[in-house]
């Protein structure tokens, strides 16, 4: 099936075939979008200077990994209405959620209510339930 708009993009990914074997619509782009076509360079040039520099890779990398969060200022400022200044881009979902629960969840007598997906990860619901833990003084649980 195929939606009529083509801005070029479609041919940079493997778009994984329908049961039928036909063409097939991807709109899963959270956590396992489609696959680049170019992503194999990209991994194997990590993976050369994991192996020939190990832990220096950090700085001596092609691409240094200590810089990672570098690479996406730009475009989630832009994202988020901010300057580049104002944010970060780094850990999981799975972290950043644990990190939003310990930080703000603040349960009161009428807000303390917390709703996750039925089919949420088990590594976010564990996050969720460890900030939820973490709320509650020790000794009452």
């Amino acid at each position: 099936m195929t939606l009529g708009l083509d801005l070029g993009y479609r041919d940079r990914f493997y778009i994984p075939r329908a049961a039928d074997g036909g063409e097939s619509v991807y709109l899963c782009g959270h956590s396992l979008g489609l696959q680049p076509k170019t992503v194999r360079a990209y991994i194997a040039q990590e993976l050369r200077d994991w192996e020939l520099l190990g832990v220096d890779g950090h700085f001596r990398a092609r691409h240094p990994w200590v810089e990672y969060n570098k690479l996406l200022t730009e475009q989630t400022a832009r994202l988020v209405g901010a300057q580049p200044l104002e944010v970060v881009t780094m850990n999981s979902l799975t972290v950043n959620l644990h990190l939003m629960m310990v930080s703000f969840y603040r349960p009161t007598a009428r807000r303390h209510r917390i709703v996750v997906e039925e089919n949420a990860f088990p590594s976010d619901q564990y996050a969720v339930k460890s900030g939820f833990m973490a709320s509650i003084p020790r000794g009452h649980w």
